[in-house]
């Protein structure tokens, strides 16, 4: 029997909610390409109700079944977005807020190296 995990009921509702309409949207993947449940099992090498789990948004699954599922979709490549500094907006606040009000430069620096 699998062991339960704290920091699965510990989730946010509205993470939960993120990962159910994720699971969601890889059911509505799946079914697009005309693939059951079991014919993806299969080639995620996994049982059917682990496929049931990730389409249900069950946190507990694991980022292999994930990264391989959207593998298999086609869309691997959108992963990279989820964390990419372009997205951080917070980081990027407060990188402009720590920027230097003057910045001065050197009597080295003026002297210009043509």
């Amino acid at each position: 029997m699998a062991k339960k995990s704290i920091a699965k009921s510990a989730l946010p509702i509205h993470l939960k909610k993120h990962l159910e309409t994720l699971g969601k949207n890889l059911q509505t993947a799946r079914k697009r390409r005309r693939m059951t449940q079991k014919e993806l099992a299969s080639r995620l090498m996994c049982s059917l109700p682990t496929i049931g789990r990730l389409e249900s948004g069950d946190p507990g699954i694991s980022l292999n079944i994930l990264l391989q599922a959207l593998w298999v979709f086609g869309m691997e490549d959108q992963i990279t977005d989820l964390a990419s500094p372009g997205n951080d907006t917070v980081g990027i606040q407060k990188e402009i807020r720590n920027l230097p009000r003057r910045i001065r430069n050197s009597p080295s620096e003026d002297k210009l190296d043509f």
